[in-house]
């Protein structure tokens, strides 16, 4: 994999949750938040491996780009990049996906899709997509 194709420094662990929404009889939608896992490898037993956690570059902006988009609400956006998972890819691709920074999981550390994901030289190596985060009060 070349320079180009890697994330520099993957020091951001992040977690994704995706929107669960169901019908119940005499309740009506219920919404649940499910976390996206990946398998990483098999134990002894032969039984899968898997996490939730995944480490990032994580790019705050900056600039002329930050100034505006804080005149439209958002108190923050950032750039990540990440080794491609497939899993992660599909989420983000198709479902309504929360980011949650250090794996904290609370509003103030939660970011929303702001770019579509890039599966960068459509080469299965690494995604990198922009998020957002809103003032939280």
């Amino acid at each position: 994999m070349s320079e180009q194709q890697r994330p520099k420094k993957r020091r951001t662990m992040i977690k994704f949750a995706v929107q669960n929404s169901t019908y119940i009889a005499g309740k009506g939608n219920v919404t649940d938040w499910n976390f996206v896992t990946a398998n990483i490898g098999i134990d002894t037993d032969d039984k899968p491996i898997k996490t939730d956690c995944f480490y990032c570059e994580w790019l705050n902006s900056y600039g002329a780009v930050a100034i505006q988009q804080q005149a439209d609400g958002i108190s923050q956006t950032a750039r990540i990049r990440m080794t491609f998972v497939q899993a992660v890819y599909n989420a983000l691709q198709t479902n309504s996906v929360k980011i949650y920074k250090n794996g904290i999981v609370d509003d103030l550390h939660c970011y929303m899709l702001a770019s579509s994901p890039d599966n960068y030289a459509e080469q299965n190596k690494m995604l990198e997509f922009n998020v957002k985060h809103y003032e939280v009060k």
